[in-house]
């Protein structure tokens, strides 16, 4: 009798043993599941698109040399890049970018001239980032995030103004290497799926321009901004998915 209880026992002190290192050996695969799905985990990427557009009609400005009578302009940015997580909450990546403005007035002077005024610009541009992220809360639902570009920019404008059926064309080519921080909050809305709003605080560039004026070259210059304007009107609206590249097992 003595035997069979000591046998029990044992068996018992045993399978105890056993289910307790059984959970916790699930407990840790469950915490390392739960860390590896979090949006920013080291091993994650991203890939998302990026846009925000204004349009404007005017139809009378007064101003000091001339008046603008029947403005309207249109413009439109977008962004495609995407990044992987080198580490917790700190990814690197790429971006490229495109930009499309547009815009028509009538320019009146003070004679009563009036000039017809086509402006079109194009621009391009691609980057490579540097994107970290801070929780702000412990579901990891809220972020805030700050993402650094270096990069190179294009730009093409083409500006007509017509005076008395006299046209002048002139054609600005834009090569830029710039430098561009740009902080925002982003949402976690469904698994993997997130809404990021952000603006550009600060930027640095260094453009080389040429510029001809009916197909003649009228100048060529080389200049240096610093840029830490910050406009709330022109917020950037982003779409992001979040995943890890490999399945965990479960």
């Amino acid at each position: 009798m003595i035997k069979k209880t000591l046998l029990l026992f044992s068996f018992l002190f045993i399978l105890l043993i056993s289910s307790q290192r059984i959970n916790a050996q699930n407990q840790i695969v469950k915490d390392t599941l739960i860390l590896k799905n979090r949006l920013t985990s080291k091993g994650n990427m991203y890939s998302g698109i990026t846009f925000n557009f204004s349009t404007k009609d005017t139809d009378v400005k007064q101003g000091l040399l001339v008046d603008v009578s029947d403005q309207s302009r249109n413009q439109f940015k977008m962004s495609v890049d995407a990044g992987y997580f080198i580490k917790d909450n700190f990814a690197l990546g790429a971006l490229i970018s495109f930009e499309n403005d547009r815009h028509n007035q009538t320019e009146t002077d003070q004679q009563g001239t009036k000039t017809a005024v086509q402006y079109a610009k194009d621009s391009y541009g691609i980057y490579g980032g540097m994107k970290n992220f801070i929780p702000l809360d412990s579901k990891r639902r809220f972020y805030l995030y700050n993402l650094v570009l270096l990069g190179t920019s294009f730009k093409h404008i083409i500006e007509e103004r017509t005076t008395n059926d006299l046209l002048k064309r002139s054609y600005t080519k834009d090569v830029a290497l710039e430098l561009q921080i740009n902080p925002g909050i982003m949402v976690n809305v469904v698994k993997g799926f997130s809404i990021e709003v952000g603006a550009q605080i600060a930027g640095f560039s260094s453009t080389w321009s040429k510029t001809t004026l009916n197909n003649e070259v009228t100048e060529k210059s080389h200049a240096t901004d610093a840029d830490f304007s910050i406009n709330l009107l022109r917020l950037n609206i982003g779409f992001y998915y979040y995943f890890p590249i490999k399945k965990h097992s479960k």
